[in-house]
This record gives C-alpha cells, sequence and structure tokens, in this order.
C-alpha cells in the first residue's frame, strides 16, 4: 500500500454499533438537530455528537450532512435509516416480550407434592393465597415423592413437598415436619375397634394392602424389624392413595399411612390409629433446585406451608413440626 494510500485509509475501531448508537442515529434523522435530539434523548449535545461520530466511524462513512442551519441525512444515511429502525422495533418487542413473560411467571408457580400435604395442607393455603393474590396461577403435580424429586430435579415445578430417599447432588432438602406412621382401615374393622393399644406385631394375620416401593412409606415400613409375614408379603400393593384407599373402603384389608394423610372424622369410612412398638415416623422435606433462586411467591407459598403445619402439629400428638 503506498504512503497516500495509508493516510487515506479508515482507521480501525474498537468498538460494535450498540442499541445506543442507533437510538442516537434515528434521533438526529427525526429532530434534524443535534440540540433537540439530545434533549429528546435526555443526553448531552457533546455526548451525542460524540455517539454519532463513533458510529460514522464504524460503518466508514458520513451518515449527516451538517449545515449551520440543519442536519441532514446523507444517502448513505438514508439507506441506513430503515435498518435502524426495522432494528430498534425488534429490540423494543423482544424486551416487552420479556417483560411480560417474566410478570407472567412471577405468579405463576409450579408445585409436586406429594397426597397427604396435598389434600391436607395445600387447599388451606392456596385458599388464602389466591384471595391474596387473584392474579396467581398455581400447577399442582401430585404423586409419589420419587414423583416429586424427579419433576424438582428436571426443572418442571418450582418446589416440591415430599421425602428423602437419599442424598443428591442436584436437590435441597429443607426439613418440614414428621409424622407418626400408624394403622388405616375401614371404621368396622377389629383393629380399629380394638381398645387396646396397636403394636405392628397386631397386624399379623390381617389381610394387608402396601404401596409399591417407589413410595416414601414403603421404605420406612421395610426398617420395622419383626414385621408380620402378611406385612413384608403383602396380598395387595397399589400404587396411588387412590387404588389404595377405594380397597381398604370396600373392606379389602388394612394398610399403614402417615398420621397427617387421613383426619378420623365420623362421616369417613376409613379410620386411623398409632402404631407403636417401636414408633415409626415418617419425615417430609421441602425440596428445590440447588442452585436455583425460587420466586418470591415460591418462597411465600413455603411460608404459608410452614405456618400450617405448625398449626395443625399444635393440635396434633402424631404430628411435628420442624422450625427453622
Amino acid at each position: 500500500m503506498s504512503p497516500s494510500n495509508e493516510k487515506n485509509a479508515h482507521p480501525p475501531v474498537s468498538y460494535n454499533v450498540t442499541i445506543k448508537h442507533l437510538r442516537a442515529f434515528l434521533s438526529l434523522a427525526q429532530h434534524r438537530s443535534f440540540t433537540r435530539a439530545a434533549i429528546a434523548l435526555h443526553a448531552s449535545q457533546p455526548s451525542l455528537t460524540m455517539t454519532i461520530q463513533q458510529l460514522e466511524d464504524i460503518v466508514g462513512c458520513s451518515l449527516f450532512d451538517r449545515t449551520t442551519r440543519n442536519v441532514l441525512l446523507t444517502p448513505e444515511g438514508e439507506d441506513f435509516l430503515p435498518v435502524a429502525e426495522r432494528l430498534i422495533v425488534d429490540f423494543d418487542l423482544a424486551l416487552q416480550n420479556i417483560r411480560v413473560a417474566a410478570s407472567a411467571r412471577k405468579g405463576r408457580v409450579g408445585i409436586a407434592v406429594v397426597h397427604s400435604v396435598a389434600t391436607r395442607i395445600l387447599p388451606r393455603v392456596l385458599g388464602g393465597l389466591l384471595s391474596a393474590y387473584p392474579g396467581l396461577h398455581v400447577q399442582l403435580r401430585d404423586g409419589n415423592s420419587a414423583d416429586v424429586r424427579r419433576r424438582v430435579r428436571q426443572n418442571e415445578v418450582d418446589l416440591g413437598f415430599g421425602s428423602k430417599d437419599e442424598e443428591d447432588a442436584d436437590l435441597e432438602f429443607t426439613p418440614l415436619f414428621r409424622d407418626q406412621m400408624g394403622l388405616l382401615a375401614r371404621y368396622d374393622h377389629p383393629l380399629i375397634k380394638s381398645k387396646k393399644a396397636l403394636k405392628w406385631a397386631d397386624l399379623a394375620g390381617h389381610d394387608f394392602v402396601g404401596l409399591a416401593s417407589d413410595t416414601a412409606t414403603g421404605p420406612i415400613v421395610r426398617q420395622i424389624p419383626h414385621l408380620p409375614q402378611s406385612v413384608i408379603a403383602p396380598r395387595f400393593e397399589a400404587s396411588t392413595n387412590t387404588t389404595l384407599w377405594a380397597l381398604l373402603e370396600s373392606g379389602i384389608g388394612v394398610t399403614t399411612t402417615p398420621a397427617l394423610s387421613i383426619e378420623n372424622k365420623q362421616n369417613q369410612p376409613l379410620r386411623f390409629r398409632a402404631l407403636n412398638d417401636p414408633i415409626a415416623w415418617r419425615h417430609v422435606y421441602v425440596i428445590s433446585r440447588r442452585g436455583r433462586t425460587l420466586t418470591p411467591m415460591a418462597m411465600e407459598i413455603m411460608r404459608r406451608v410452614r405456618a400450617e403445619v405448625a398449626s395443625i402439629a399444635g393440635k396434633h400428638r402424631l404430628i411435628e413440626a420442624d422450625s427453622l
């Protein structure tokens, strides 16, 4: 390259076109005055002048013709104008869509929950929430504890309420409450009508309906020493509480369940009695994704669930709330 060509070559720049450059260009093209354009942008005139100069350095040509009375677009500026307008419109629309999605996200909460919490705690909690937050949308996914952990781990929900199987590198487990295991059977079953305190050994000789191994109660029951054979090898096995309760209500066998699972009201066909010797507890946790920040609404739901658990535990000797 000759010395004259080196002198006329456009010097390299170390910056790229930004939204700030495009907004400055459009404002100056509209107002045709550095003073009026700077006022519209809430910027100083020297700052606007520098921004336009940077943009012209980047594109390698003048975009405006400056006169003493006016500022007009050059032919290159006229060509660039519709491109800049389209880019700004697309950018502003994208920002608007993000804000709308974020706003909707704040009012939408996904919860995975085990059956007892879903039926005994959440209805009371959500009733108060809906009156306080009329725009709230809650997606409930009920299932066993393995389902709850899977949904939280895969980010299908914001948080979960269930039991812990083992330590999980992806999940945080915060203690919520524990409740005692007991017998669940129809109101007219001999074990329900018995006046003596019940032991696990008293289940011998009665048809037992067990829950599948991936539920929280299965591992708890298997840890009880000297279980009757009818419990170790149950005649029936169910994977959902709906099926389990249907069998019990028809008079087919008995089962074990945590205390929170049922309230002994006279109009309900099933009754609960605590089992002793030994006493066994189910532990329930708030389950969240490790490293993920909960939304304010998810935090509010968790706070209200804790308050409801504390209220229930205060009236029920077989349920103990965990305090943080």
